[in-house]
């Protein structure tokens, strides 16, 4: 039929013929195969069935997924999830996978990231209405009720008390033990008793218990880290060498001085070798009493520390060394550019002239790299100053170059930066412990 000017034609179509024995040109695609796999069409279905959620078979990537009871950081993490494990995802909120498995049917929450799920697949999930969310429980966190609670590497008073807190100090709340948490504050990780500690309603009951809590008695031993570790009869590189010692031998720590521990080998051998070529773990570390029982320095090193010394000063190091002050206090720093911390000001300097030193103030203080002069009144120009338990630390922590008339340049704090200091106040001649006048 010819439509009316203006109209567009009507055409009615009806079944294709898909008798392919017929000899007519037939144009088109056979029909679906009508067997039992074949699903039902969403407009045959009842509502119901049609508002169901989707739901998808996705797997867990991450080596191990902790498994939340809302969409959120903020809710608690209430299981784990092996990498591997088959989920089924029904609906999503924001970057977050509501999910079920097929032995438990608990709608539970994971992070989207966690889990092997196509992009566009995620977007076409349900999302889940908000309504039907429950808001974060409050944070796992106590208040520190009194000034000076320990924090202990264990939950009890028969462990060693690594700090202690300040009234007010927030604390994120771990695990539980025994009236004891386990607790998290600016990185560091230790036991408090719940006895000085504020903690709102509903937290405790959402903490989890201990599965394991740390031996408080732990083998005193420590492992060497590299080959041919010189064993030494004192405490320090001015001591005679006694023997050496290769990786991988374990050692019995009987005491330890400043940066040196006194061990015992497996023959029964006593010996000292430098902490930092031992792996010792945190909790032995603790446990090692401190002494200072120590033999004598041998007559070669007490002559350097009683007199002067027949190395040349270093007068032109001093003077070089003085054009740094005002510049910058950077942590790790070691060059003009960036900045300096104190170890890094006497490594490039002394580096300027052709010495290597090493990079830290404790390896610094060794015989090998100079003369170990233990008198204030016997420095002169260039020599490096070494201090002990500033800021904090223990043992050897600060170097300064003597520049002469009682003075010392040193990069000091990131408020002052590099600065030219009397070596006679009472801060620094109560932590002086030596001097060395390098080699050049």
């Amino acid at each position: 039929p010819v439509a009316p000017d203006g109209e567009v034609p009507l055409i009615m179509l009806g079944p294709i013929n898909l008798d392919q024995t017929r000899t007519g040109a037939v144009v088109g695609d056979l029909p679906l195969a009508t067997d039992e796999s074949l699903p039902v069409p969403l407009t045959i279905l009842s509502r119901s069935e049609i508002n169901a959620p989707l739901i998808v078979p996705a797997t867990v990537t991450a080596d191990v997924a902790k498994v939340r009871n809302g969409p959120g950081l903020a809710y608690d993490d209430i299981a784990r999830l092996n990498g591997g494990t088959t989920i089924e995802v029904v609906g999503r909120h924001n970057e977050w996978l509501q999910f079920r498995t097929t032995d438990d049917p608990t709608l539970r929450w994971i992070a989207a990231e966690l889990v092997d799920l196509p992009e566009a697949i995620f977007y076409n999930l349900k999302p889940v209405d908000e309504s039907t969310i429950p808001p974060p429980p409050p944070p796992k966190v106590a208040i520190v009720r009194e000034d000076g609670l320990n924090l202990r590497d264990g939950p009890g008073t028969n462990y060693v008390s690594m700090k202690r807190l300040t009234a007010g100090e927030e604390l994120n709340l771990v695990e539980q033990y025994n009236g004891w948490f386990l607790i998290e504050t600016g990185g560091i990780y230790g036991w408090v008793t719940s006895e000085f500690l504020n903690i709102a309603p509903g937290v405790i009951e959402r903490v989890p218990v201990a599965s394991s809590i740390p031996d408080p008695n732990p083998p005193l031993v420590g492992s060497v880290l590299e080959n041919s570790v010189n064993l030494r009869k004192g405490p320090g590189s001015a001591y005679e060498r006694i023997g050496s010692i290769n990786a991988g031998a374990e050692l019995k720590l009987l005491a330890r001085h400043n940066d040196w521990y006194r061990v015992e080998l497996s023959n029964g051998t006593r010996a000292w070798i430098y902490s930092e070529l031992l792996s010792v773990t945190p909790m032995a570390a603790r446990r090692v009493p401190y002494t200072n029982d120590i033999p004598p320095l041998p007559n070669r090193a007490r002559l350097a520390n009683s007199g002067p010394v027949n190395i040349p000063a270093s007068g032109d190091v001093a003077s070089y060394a003085v054009q740094f002050v005002g510049y910058r206090y950077v942590w790790g720093g070691a060059s003009p550019r960036t900045g300096f911390d104190c170890s890094g000001l006497t490594w490039y300097v002394y580096r300027q002239f052709g010495v290597n030193l090493p990079r830290t103030a404790a390896s610094q203080f060794n015989s090998r790299y100079g003369a170990v002069i233990g008198n204030l009144n016997n420095l002169a120009p260039g020599d490096l100053m070494f201090f002990a338990n500033t800021g904090g630390g223990r043992g050897i922590t600060h170097v300064a170059i003597y520049i002469g008339g009682g003075q010392m340049v040193h990069a000091m704090t990131p408020a002052y930066g590099v600065q030219i200091s009397s070596i006679w106040g009472a801060y620094w001649t109560s932590r002086f412990v030596g001097a060395i006048r390098p080699y050049r």
